[in-house]
């Protein structure tokens, strides 16, 4: 069969199909024209917007945040026209302002020793940077050892220190043996510290160094294998 006859006889059944189920092939198209609309909406005029209006309220409150002033930025101050983090991140949550100010109620409720809506807001956060990224694991872990978890509290503090990638690591793997120990896991506790002595053992990083030594010292002699 030659193209054109075979394009031809194609043509014919598409054009056959449709007349027989017109309505439905109608029906679907408007449909996603609707949500190609929807989309382009959504993209184009709406998150915009909310992303200025975010931005707006959230420049309000840094300063607050930067100074200490915790109170205001979880309650705002409605004389001043002061959008609290909190309102800012519930009602902007698919902005990255709102988004930041998430991580700014969280850390604000740490403060306040308000460890759940800590973590409540700490969880709407997404870093995306490879500084900020674990010291928010850190500021959940901090969150679960105030809460007495010192298993799931080591256990972030550990992933804290293997994204840091950093000397922030060796400080975050000595926190998460610390707590390790605490929740009665000795031989986790010792893996962290032998990490420090063999990865964090430089000029530059020396001040855990005799720390480590010590600990692996005596955690062997706990568990019976100073040998």
């Amino acid at each position: 069969m030659e193209f054109k006859e075979k394009a031809t006889g194609l043509l014919q059944s598409v054009s056959s199909f449709y007349q027989e189920n017109k309505n439905r092939v109608l029906y679907v198209g408007g449909g996603i024209l609707a949500i190609a609309a929807g989309f382009i909406a959504w993209n184009f005029y709406y998150i915009p917007q909310q992303e200025e209006a975010a931005s707006e309220k959230f420049a309000k409150i840094s300063h607050f945040f930067a100074t200490d002033s915790m109170d205001i930025v979880l309650k705002g101050d409605k004389k001043r026209k002061i959008t609290s983090a909190v309102e800012i991140a519930d009602d902007y949550s698919f902005t990255k302002k709102g988004k930041e100010a998430a991580l700014m109620a969280g850390l604000a409720y740490l403060n306040k020793g308000q460890t759940e809506k800590a973590l409540e807001y700490l969880n709407k956060f997404e870093a995306d940077d490879s500084y900020l990224y674990p010291s928010v694991i850190a500021a959940k872990a901090t969150c679960y050892s105030d809460q007495g978890d010192y298993k799931k509290a080591a256990g972030l503090y550990e992933k804290a220190a293997k994204e840091a990638n950093s000397e922030a690591s060796a400080n975050f793997y000595v926190r998460a043996a610390q707590h390790y120990e605490k929740a009665e896991d000795l031989s986790s506790a010792l893996e962290c510290y032998q990490v420090v002595l063999k990865k964090y053992s430089t000029a530059e990083d020396g001040k855990y160094l005799q720390n480590a030594e010590l600990n692996i010292y005596r955690l062997k002699g706990l568990m019976g294998d100073l040998n």
